[in-house]
């Protein structure tokens, strides 16, 4: 797919700029999620590939086919430890590169504390802890999830850093595997720093809370503490509330949350609504 074809499919000029690409991929995501084509006859399939060959990610070579096919049947163990894709993390890694070493030492090592063993199960609900919000160590919420639902539930918790250090290579990298997790990533719950919640939520990446929770005024729910947080999206122009704030959450302050505003949201990719409202529920009493 050539580079005009791609911003066809986008809707995009040729000179937009990064965050321009990345909000209308969420507003295309979002799209899709409702049907399997667009009025044009454009999947979500042509979406992915123009969206790669617009970041300059694509791989359309026979060899390089070759070497991904092999790549599926011997996985680099790395990958396959951190539980990766591999073909995501060496576009990732590709479109990068300009940064260096500095970018993958510190990926590294931050994904090495947040990813899961290959061989853990499969999760049932998915969390990310995300934007100026730090943990140093995810698995105390993951077992705690797991004792207050009485292990009904088996968590992921992943925890994307990116301070307000706007600019550095991390804050970048950090901030584009983010939003690939909002579009694309099934996550469930997001629990996020004020700045990133207004950011996100603004472009309509969540979902309201009252169309995952129901009637809010009967979970006790303070909506003079949360008034700041109703938004009104760029999909959407009627204001409604799509985080609410956990500030005070013993549970995740105990747990190690470091930060100071804490937002809970939720994702429109997620598939694990049930677990995600009995969850919720717990947390809030």
């Amino acid at each position: 797919m050539d580079k005009e074809k791609a911003l066809e499919i986008l809707g995009l000029r040729e000179d937009a700029s990064s965050e321009e690409i990345e909000k209308r991929i969420l507003v295309l995501y979002k799209k899709f999620k409702q049907g399997s084509q667009d009025s044009r006859g454009y999947t979500i399939e042509d979406v992915e590939k123009a969206y790669k060959t617009i970041r300059g990610i694509t791989y359309t070579d026979v060899e390089e086919e070759k070497r991904k096919q092999r790549r599926k049947k011997h996985p680099n163990p790395l990958f396959k430890l951190l539980n990766v894709d591999e073909d995501k993390a060496r576009n990732f890694i590709y479109y990068y590169k300009w940064y260096g070493v500095a970018i993958l030492l510190t990926i590294a090592v931050i994904v090495s504390m947040i990813y899961p063993l290959v061989n853990s199960a499969e999760p049932d609900l998915k969390i990310i802890i995300g934007g100026n919000l730090f943990i140093s160590d995810t698995q105390i919420i993951e077992e705690e999830i797991s004792s207050i639902t009485n292990g009904s539930i088996n968590a992921l918790v992943q925890n994307i850093y990116f301070p307000e250090n706007r600019g550095s290579p991390l804050e970048m990298g950090m901030h584009s595997k983010f939003t690939v997790e909002v579009a694309a990533g099934k996550i469930d719950i997001f629990i996020l720093d004020e700045e990133k919640y207004m950011q996100f939520s603004n472009q309509g990446a969540f979902l309201p809370v009252e169309e995952v929770l129901g009637d809010i005024s009967l979970l006790g729910i303070d909506m003079q503490l949360n008034e700041d947080l109703l938004v009104s999206p760029i999909s959407d122009k009627e204001e409604k509330l799509y985080g609410i704030d956990i500030s005070d959450n013993q549970l995740l302050r105990e747990a190690g949350v470091k930060g100071k505003r804490m937002i809970l949201t939720f994702g429109y990719s997620g598939e694990n609504l049930d677990n995600t409202i009995n969850f919720v529920n717990k947390l809030l009493k």
